[in-house]
């Protein structure tokens, strides 16, 4: 595609449409490649070839054409990817993949002419700044990065405990920008071209480094922990008349976890139906279960803190003889979900029925002892607040040896929501050197290693999604 096409296919309004109706094919066949790349389609090889019809389609575009064309491609990948969040509130999800369009339209106003050399270096550059702005902006909604189409590609995700997530999608984008360059230049002569040299280069860096990672030994601490998944419909989780089948349900799971003995076991979000502190049933169950089972039991519950008038999503840590010994409130709230922001400028919302929480301030480290081992700590994070890699980093330099994802999916129904939420938390393994757990209300929870495999799900009949059960393993194995 040379300036002649361009200017032969716009001579006419009519040949103009037809132009312009192929970039939108083409955008949208490069979105469509792209949803399926990452889990739980776990197409992941299309993410290094799935770019290239995009970046044609931007290619000797109007700046006008440009920012359509980009917000459509992000609209239209973001409506596949995140539909989900159309269990929680369409309006809220239409808006989210509006406002992820717009703000991707900005990729548009710096996009270089493909003919131009420095483009191979500088369109994977503008695309991980646009991954980086969304993770952070207005909150920061980090999901579907070009790099967690590749957290079963073990060898070359390792190098993400240097580059973090966005060096895996750096060579991604390069790799699509290369494509680009080849077929609109069709030279012939590739190889010394630096559009094939330099991708593969960094392509055997990546792999090599990878390689050498994944034969170190990296033993996780002598500890056992026990996951409970407890399976309970979103619909019936706040009524009064299901709260004492809710605690029935888990304390059956945690006899049974308790057989095998771990040094804790974990209950997921907001897994106890009520304000724990407030209710002395509930506290009282907790109480003697963790006396019954002689293990630390962490719990998720809401709590008030009545001198302040504030509440918290937090978790709960109790010793063997049921004393409560520490808990932790949630950092990273989401926006709109567990509190409004911008509360003066969105008055209107306050009639709205969305929870009121705030925010921890401490990025809590809990201790674990163990009779007859070194005292093991870890940190909590809860719901989404995997997805903010240097929130987890802060966690893990405060002394945390393990790392925790307690989550509620059960809002997203039977959806692709926690296969995608499981890729995001390998990423969070490699980055961070160390295991990382996710126990979920409804699926996936399961052990990843320092090395991002997964090793052990809650499963019931291959399925680890709406199903009951436990997971132990002891993180040294």
């Amino acid at each position: 595609m040379n300036r002649q096409l361009y200017r032969q296919n716009n001579s006419s309004p009519a040949a103009s449409a037809l132009f312009e109706t192929r970039r939108f094919i083409l955008v949208l066949f490069s979105s469509g490649m792209l949803a399926l790349a990452f889990s739980p389609y776990n197409l992941g090889f299309l993410a290094w070839f799935a770019l290239v019809p995009f970046f044609i389609a931007l290619h000797n575009a109007s700046l006008r054409q440009r920012c359509i064309l980009s917000f459509s491609f992000a609209f239209t990948f973001f409506l596949a990817t995140v539909y989900w969040l159309a269990h929680v509130s369409l309006i809220g999800f239409m808006l989210l993949c509006a406002y992820l369009g717009l703000e991707f339209s900005f990729y548009s106003l710096f996009f270089p002419r493909l003919t131009s050399r420095p483009a191979l270096f500088l369109i994977p550059l503008l695309w991980i700044s646009i991954e980086q702005l969304r993770g952070m902006m207005f909150s920061g909604f980090g999901w579907g990065l070009l790099g967690y189409t590749q957290y079963k590609n073990l060898t070359l995700i390792q190098i993400a405990d240097i580059t973090g997530v966005w060096g895996i999608s750096y060579l991604l984008a390069m790799s699509n920008t290369a494509l680009s360059q080849i077929f609109v230049l069709r030279r012939r002569t590739p190889w010394n071209n630096p559009a094939i040299v330099v991708p593969l280069l960094l392509a055997a860096i990546f792999y090599g480094y990878g390689a050498y990672c994944l034969h170190l030994n990296r033993q996780g601490p002598d500890i056992t922990v026990s996951i409970v998944q407890g399976n309970i419909a979103q619909e019936i989780k706040w009524d009064p008349d299901y709260a004492t089948a809710i605690i029935e349900k888990y304390r059956q799971l945690s006899i049974i976890a308790a057989e095998e003995k771990p040094d804790i076991i974990i209950w997921p979000e907001t897994s106890v139906p009520g304000y724990l502190l407030d209710e002395p049933q509930l506290y009282s169950s907790v109480v003697e279960l963790a006396q019954r089972l002689k293990t630390h039991l962490l719990v998720g519950s809401p709590r008030e803190d009545y001198e302040t008038r504030r509440y918290y999503n937090s978790v709960f840590l109790f010793s063997p003889d049921g004393h409560l010994q520490k808990f932790h409130d949630k950092i990273h709230l989401v926006p709109f979900g567990e509190y409004i922001p911008y509360k003066k400028i969105l008055w209107f919302l306050a009639d709205f029925p969305i929870a009121d929480f705030s925010a921890g301030k401490k990025h809590t480290v809990f201790p674990l002892p163990a009779a007859g081992r070194p005292n093991t700590s870890f940190s909590v994070l809860i719901c989404f607040e995997d997805l903010f890699p240097f929130l987890v980093k802060r966690f893990r330099d405060k002394g945390a040896q393990f790392l925790l994802t307690v989550t509620n999916e059960a809002w997203f129904k039977n959806s692709t929501e926690p296969p995608q939420h499981t890729a995001i938390s390998v990423f969070r393994a490699i980055e961070n050197r160390c295991w990382f757990i996710r126990c979920a209300n409804t699926g996936v929870s399961c052990f990843i290693d320092p090395k991002g495999v997964i090793r052990k799900k809650v499963e019931l009949s291959n399925k680890d999604v709406f199903v009951p059960g436990i997971a132990t393993m002891r993180l040294k194995d």
